[in-house]
């Protein structure tokens, strides 16, 4: 009886940590040669900066709030800037993508 009593209390306890949410998670792939820079903007709030993610890198995932960001890429070398938006959203894990495209292009992957 004792046990049964112990593992009720030990579930009861640990319940809420295996319910809880995870914060978003966002990284960069740069799939072309020139260095980059991506910006992710909430409405309110701070900017989010990736600078010089070099060509082929892939940096690691940052934790974002759960939000919807306008998402600006620059290419070292180009005019034209990519632009896209998207909701990040809790337990998801978003790649942004930017293939080798003219004009420059983004999309986002979610994993």
């Amino acid at each position: 009886m004792r046990a049964y009593l112990y593992i009720a209390c030990v579930a009861v306890l640990l319940l809420p940590l295996a319910c809880a949410k995870e914060k978003p998670k966002v990284r960069v792939e740069n799939r072309r040669a020139e260095l980059i820079d991506v910006q992710l903007k909430r409405q309110q709030g701070s900017t989010i900066n990736f600078n010089d993610v070099g060509g082929g890198a892939t940096t690691g995932f940052v934790e974002v709030d759960r939000a919807t960001y306008e998402l600006d890429v620059k290419v070292e070398g180009l005019s034209t800037d990519a632009t896209t938006f998207f909701t990040a959203e809790e337990d998801k894990q978003y790649g942004v993508v930017v293939p080798k495209t003219t004009p420059p292009s983004v999309r986002i992957e979610m994993r």
